[in-house]
C-alpha cells in the first residue's frame, strides 16, 4: 500500500499521458518493503504501588519483523477502536532491530476493540509500505486477581523458605512475584523473583537479620493482585549429624556450644567454662547436663525434622518456636526424634535461643556411648524463631 502522495503523483502522471503531453515528475524511487509477522497482544502494566494497592493500567503490545530488504527505514504504527471509521498515527518506532520491532499502546481501555495495522516508511521521498493485514485486540475488563495469603517462614541456614496460598484465583493465574519489604529496621519493596508456585526459597538472607516479604498474584492477562500481608523470618546457622560423646567414655568431645556458624566446630570438653552443655550416658539412661547458666526444655512431642523446608512432606513437624516457660537447669533425659530446646546467655547477658534434634542414641566400634544430633542456633538475641513464624 502506497501513501496518499504517490498515489495522487502517479494518477497525475496517468492523466497527463492521456492527454497526451510529455511531462517529467521526480523520480519517487521503489517503496520499501512490508512489515512481516504483525502481531498484537493485551497485557497490563504494573507501575507500582500505593501501600499494598496495586496500580497500573492496561495496553497493547504490537510487535513485527522488518521487511527481508530492510534499509534502516522508520515504521509508523496505525491505530483506532473498531467503532472508529478512519486510523490514527499513533506512533513512530525508530529503535528497531533485525530481531524485531514492538510498540506498547497504552491509550487503550477496558472492554473495547482495537486494530492496528504498520508502515515501513522511507521518511526521504515520505513513501509507506504496510503490512499485509491488520490485527484485532480485544481488551479485557477491569478485573484482577486476588491477593495472595501468606501463610509462613521457615528459617533455614543463610536461607529462608515462604510458603503462601491461593484458594481464589483458579486456572487463570500465570505466576507469582515475591517482594522483599524489610531487612533488619529498614523497609523496602524489592522485586525479589517469581514463581508459579506457592513457595519460595530466599538464598540470599542472611543469618540473625529480621527479612521481610510480601506476595502478588499474576493471572494469564499479565494483571497484578495486591500484596498480601507480610511475614517475617529470621535465618539461623544449623548443622545435621553431629556427634557428641557421653561424659564418662570421651570427655573430650562430650561438650557443646552454639556456634553463630557450621564452619565453627561446636564439640567441647564436657568441663570447658565455654561448654553450654554435655552429654552424660549410665544405668539410668541418656541425658542433657545444662551448664554455665544454660536452661533447656523438650520441646512437645515427637518431631521429624529439624526444620520442614523445602520438598517436606505436609506431615513434617520441628520445633519452630522456642516455648515461653518450662525450662530447668538440670539435667534432662533424651530420646531419638524428640527436640530439645536451649536458652542460653551470650556476652552481652542477653538470651538466645538453639535446638537440638536427637536423631540416634548408640556406641562406636571402642563401646563408647554417642549421640549423633541436628542442632540450629538463633543468632538474632531475643528472638524464639527456631525455624518457621506464621
Amino acid at each position: 500500500m502506497r501513501t496518499a502522495r504517490y498515489a495522487a503523483a502517479l494518477a497525475a502522471l496517468l492523466a497527463t499521458a492521456a492527454c497526451g503531453d510529455t511531462v517529467i515528475v521526480d523520480d519517487l524511487g521503489d517503496p520499501p518493503g512490508a512489515p512481516r509477522d504483525l502481531d498484537a497482544l493485551y497485557t497490563w502494566v504494573l507501575q507500582g504501588f500505593s501501600g499494598v494497592q496495586a496500580v497500573g493500567q492496561p495496553a497493547v503490545d504490537i510487535t513485527w519483523l522488518p521487511p527481508t530488504d530492510w534499509n534502516d527505514e522508520v515504521f509508523r504504527v496505525y491505530g483506532k477502536r473498531q467503532s472508529s471509521s478512519v486510523f490514527s498515527l499513533i506512533a513512530t518506532v525508530t529503535s528497531c532491530t533485525e530481531a524485531g520491532c514492538a510498540y506498547r499502546d497504552v491509550n487503550v481501555a477496558p472492554n473495547e476493540v482495537y486494530e492496528y495495522y504498520v508502515a515501513t516508511t522511507d521518511e526521504a521521498d515520505d513513501q509507506e509500505t504496510s503490512s499485509d493485514f491488520r490485527v484485532s485486540v480485544r481488551t479485557p475488563s477491569a478485573a484482577r486477581p486476588a491477593a495472595p495469603v501468606a501463610d509462613s517462614v521457615t528459617a533455614l541456614d543463610n536461607a529462608l523458605f515462604l510458603r503462601w496460598h491461593d484458594d481464589a484465583n483458579g486456572v487463570n493465574l500465570s505466576r507469582y512475584v515475591v517482594y522483599l519489604t524489610r531487612i533488619g529496621g529498614d523497609t523496602y519493596l524489592y522485586h525479589l523473583g517469581e514463581t508459579d508456585g506457592t513457595g519460595f526459597v530466599d538464598t540470599r538472607a542472611e543469618n540473625g537479620f529480621t527479612y521481610g516479604y510480601r506476595i502478588a498474584a499474576v493471572d494469564t492477562m499479565g494483571h497484578v493482585s495486591n500484596l498480601s500481608g507480610e511475614i517475617l523470618g529470621v535465618p539461623r546457622p544449623d548443622a545435621t549429624a553431629e556427634l557428641v560423646y557421653a561424659f564418662q567414655d570421651v570427655p573430650a568431645e562430650s561438650g557443646f556450644r552454639f556456634q553463630p556458624s557450621e564452619a565453627t566446630n561446636p564439640i567441647v570438653a564436657g568441663t570447658s567454662p565455654q561448654a553450654q552443655w554435655r552429654l552424660e550416658s549410665d544405668a539410668s539412661g541418656w541425658r542433657i547436663v545444662p551448664l554455665n547458666g544454660t536452661q533447656v526444655v523438650e520441646f512437645p512431642g515427637r518431631t521429624t525434622a529439624l526444620a520442614c523446608g523445602p520438598g517436606a512432606d505436609a506431615s513434617c513437624r520441628a520445633a519452630t518456636r522456642a516455648p515461653a516457660a518450662g525450662y530447668q537447669t538440670g539435667p534432662i533425659a533424651v530420646s531419638p526424634e524428640f527436640s530439645y530446646v536451649f536458652r542460653v546467655l551470650d556476652a552481652n547477658s542477653q538470651f538466645h535461643y538453639g535446638v537440638v534434634r536427637v536423631q540416634l542414641l548408640g556406641s562406636d566400634a571402642s563401646g563408647n556411648d554417642l549421640m549423633i544430633f541436628d542442632w540450629s542456633y538463633q543468632t538474632a538475641a531475643n528472638d524464639p524463631r527456631l525455624s518457621r513464624t506464621r
